[in-house]
């Protein structure tokens, strides 16, 4: 039995007029969240380097935030990342919590977005912005592994390491999406 009328009823479009934000900018938005999968996957080297591909996530994920005026544009690219992220083809068998890595930094960049609004368009910010959120993986790993013992590969000899690295990549990510973001606005307000 249906309950409720149609007027009350949640569709894809009321959702996102809601949250501000047109269904070509949440695309683009998804799609910016899948290309750092994507990304992710063909540059993978076997250097050792914990937190290396916060470079291109962040830097992505940095660039899709500070460009939309949408509450929840982290949120929007964390989904198409995390949605990616589980696909067979990517081999995520070996972890199966890589979805929700992938989903906190962007609900992290909104709730800063939302608390601290006149930041926003400052570089060393959204580089910070960019650091913190990426470091939140090691601290994912961590508490998933105190929870349920599931061995994660780079917290084999500690958090500190994997914890630092993902911090430094993560703020050099940042600080490439925030120049990315603000070359882009500022090229944009010329005449």
């Amino acid at each position: 039995m249906e309950t409720g009328t149609l007027s009350q009823k949640k569709t894809l479009s009321s959702v996102l007029s809601k949250a501000q934000v047109a269904w070509w900018e949440a695309l683009l938005l998804f799609g910016l969240g899948a290309t750092a999968v994507l990304l992710h996957q063909a540059l993978r080297a076997p250097l050792n380097l914990p937190g290396r591909h916060g470079l291109e996530w962040m830097a992505l994920l940095i660039l899709g935030r500070a460009l939309s005026r949408s509450r929840v544009a982290g949120s929007i690219t964390s989904v198409g990342a995390a949605t990616f992220s589980v696909l067979p083809i990517w081999g995520a068998m070996h972890d199966p919590f890589i979805w929700l890595i992938y989903l906190v930094p962007g609900l992290l960049m909104d709730f800063v977005f939302a608390k601290l609004p006149g930041m926003t368009g400052k570089l060393w910010f959204l580089a910070l912005l960019g650091s913190l959120a990426h470091a939140t993986k090691p601290l994912i790993r961590l508490v998933i592994t105190l929870i349920t013992g599931f061995p994660f590969g780079s917290l084999l000899y500690g958090i500190l390491y994997p914890l630092g690295s993902h911090l430094l990549f993560g703020l050099l990510g940042g600080l490439l999406g925030g120049l990315l973001a603000l070359g882009v606005q500022k090229s944009v307000k010329k005449p």
